[in-house]
């Protein structure tokens, strides 16, 4: 998941529709396609040849939920350059597969942000703790009066899910840590990648980011990529196998190294101690 944190991190009024609700794909990811519990693991890296860290995606059932962890920190001569690492732990539904609530902790070298996100069907709750290494750690919480929303992960079994004929297109809202943004994935086609020393069918798929203000709704541009490509295999899995972006400080990929389908107590996750996130008072 570094590569998409990568790739992330660096007009209504409320109360008003906006207009790029038009453009939503509707609906939720239901059973359609099974979702074992599973590990992936990914090499992420710069300028198509440096090999810049690792991330790790588990996915595992956890009572009426499902769990999913990730975890990524830059690596060798990568590290040196921009330290950094991060955990993330997603909580969806097993019913649906609606995302339910998110804490994400990421640290590099100037500060460590702490994130806790609760998806409600109507608003969004986000408590953000800033600790800078140097300088006044803070805490404030904030609430979008939009959704539901995907997280970073469930929009992934979401858009996993759809049929993905050439040329569709999928439109939903997303909010990887405390900023929501408009995310539209399109299928390009069919093309066969490189895993595990063999040629293996995929699906192309471009993606586009545009930010939405998280009090107006109103969107803008995201400046920070040009464009992005995923490929996930053509198959009953639909595994994500490579992903590429041209960002602005560069050109970023992941590949996939290793799936591991999981079984007995390896398949199985508590949840945290709370997944929920209290609003802030009325003012």
């Amino acid at each position: 998941m570094l590569f998409l944190f990568g790739v992330l991190s660096h007009s209504a009024t409320c109360g008003q529709t906006p207009e790029w609700v038009k453009e939503l794909t509707p609906g939720t990811a239901g059973t359609q396609r099974k979702v074992p519990p599973c590990k992936l693991t990914f090499d992420v890296g710069w300028s198509h040849v440096m090999t810049a860290g690792q991330a790790t995606l588990t996915v595992r059932e956890a009572g009426n939920f499902w769990r999913a962890d990730a975890g990524a920190a830059s690596t060798g001569l990568a590290r040196a350059l921009w330290k950094y690492d991060c955990e993330m732990t997603s909580i969806m539904h097993r019913g649906d597969l609606r995302a339910h609530y998110l804490q994400h902790q990421e640290t590099d070298s100037a500060e460590t942000c702490r994130y806790r996100v609760s998806f409600e069907r109507q608003r969004v709750i986000t408590e953000t703790e800033v600790r800078p290494v140097k300088g006044t750690p803070g805490t404030s919480t904030a609430v979008c009066p939009f959704g539901p929303m995907d997280d970073i992960l469930s929009v992934i079994l979401y858009v996993r899910s759809q049929e993905l004929k050439d040329g569709q297109k999928i439109t939903r809202v997303v909010q990887p840590w405390d900023t929501p943004y408009l995310t539209t994935f399109e299928v390009q086609g069919r093309e066969s990648i490189t895993y595990g020393g063999q040629k293996r069918p995929c699906i192309k798929l471009g993606l586009k980011i545009r930010k939405i203000d998280r009090t107006t709704l109103a969107l803008s541009a995201y400046k920070k990529m040009k464009t992005a490509t995923i490929w996930v295999s053509d198959d009953e899995l639909r595994i994500p196998i490579e992903m590429n972006a041209s960002v602005f400080v560069g050109f970023m990929f992941a590949k996939l190294t290793r799936f591991e389908t999981l079984s007995g107590k390896e398949a199985t996750a508590a949840l945290p101690a709370s997944i929920t996130v209290k609003p802030p008072p009325a003012p």
